[in-house]
């Protein structure tokens, strides 16, 4: 065989092989439609961030059950929803309750069918800042590890019900940087968002053969309501992004990782504070 001959085959095969390989990194637009057809439970979704999220899986294309306690809250923000073209529904629930989140659930397998995605964004502390943590009363400090610890894992116990029979689901875990370094007057705040990462890095690998991915965001200083210009640069002094976080920040993030752009990602915690956690700036 002659030189030329042998590399018309070789680049004709080297051309062939490059097509092939490259075919699935094309680069797509992302679409608004990436969440159609299917069916999102939010907890704590009449909450500033929680709010955030359920608008966005709703102009995805999602059917987003807001749940909550307060009925009112609910149904405020599905009215929203709804009333901006794209479909919601109230769940009222008490996700410190078994039974409540059990009704809850199967209250959106009779109405829907199905459980794709869940997000856990339900917490909060209840401390009486006035006192520390010795003079703290058990209930209080129980109240808070309930909330934030409890309520994640049986949620998501009982999505995992019903997305295990699937094969398919995905979770998303809300976690704070409270967890990450600690902060005082918050001790079990912090313990409880600290156990929340380590149970989706085991909750990832127990079930991520039966098809369902689980990932913790993990949101630093978030604007709730609103800020008035000194505060704003008082917190931008502290991030490293010369900003402060917005809601829109979180959903952005819950969005992706909901989406098939993340299908290889499981088990992960993603940080979203500006660069906070890294540590403060010297201002």
């Amino acid at each position: 065989m002659g030189i030329k001959s042998l590399l018309r085959r070789l680049k004709r095969h080297f051309v062939i092989r490059v097509k092939e390989v490259s075919l699935p990194y094309e680069i797509k637009l992302i679409k608004e439609d990436r969440f159609r057809g299917q069916v999102a439970i939010v907890t704590g979704g009449s909450g500033v961030i929680g709010r955030a999220i359920c608008y966005r899986l709703a102009a995805e294309g999602a059917l987003v059950y807001v749940c909550g306690t307060n009925h009112e809250r609910v149904s405020s923000v599905v009215n929203e929803i709804n009333e901006a073209g794209f479909q919601a529904r109230p769940l009222v629930s008490n996700i410190l309750e078994e039974d409540s989140v059990g009704s809850a659930f199967r209250q959106v397998i009779n109405l829907s069918s199905k459980i794709d995605l869940l997000v856990c964004c339900a917490g909060g502390g209840a401390r009486e800042k006035s006192r520390g943590f010795i003079e703290q009363d058990m209930d209080v400090i129980d109240s808070v590890l309930n909330l934030n610890l409890r309520g994640g894992i049986l949620c998501t116990k009982e999505a995992c019900k019903y997305m295990v029979s699937r094969e398919r689901g995905k979770i998303i875990i809300i976690s704070s940087t409270v967890g990450l370094q600690g902060m005082p007057a918050y001790s079990e705040y912090a313990a409880a968002k600290a156990g929340l990462m380590a149970f989706v890095k085991s909750i990832a690998m127990e079930l991520g053969e039966k098809g369902i991915r689980i990932n913790c965001v993990t949101p630093g200083i978030v604007q709730r309501g609103t800020i008035d210009e000194r505060q704003m640069e008082q917190i931008k002094k502290t991030n490293w992004v010369n900003d402060y976080g917005k809601p829109e920040d979180i959903s952005n993030m819950v969005a992706f990782l909901n989406s098939d752009e993340a299908m290889f990602i499981t088990g992960q915690n993603f940080v979203v504070d500006g660069g906070r956690s890294l540590g403060l700036k010297n201002n």
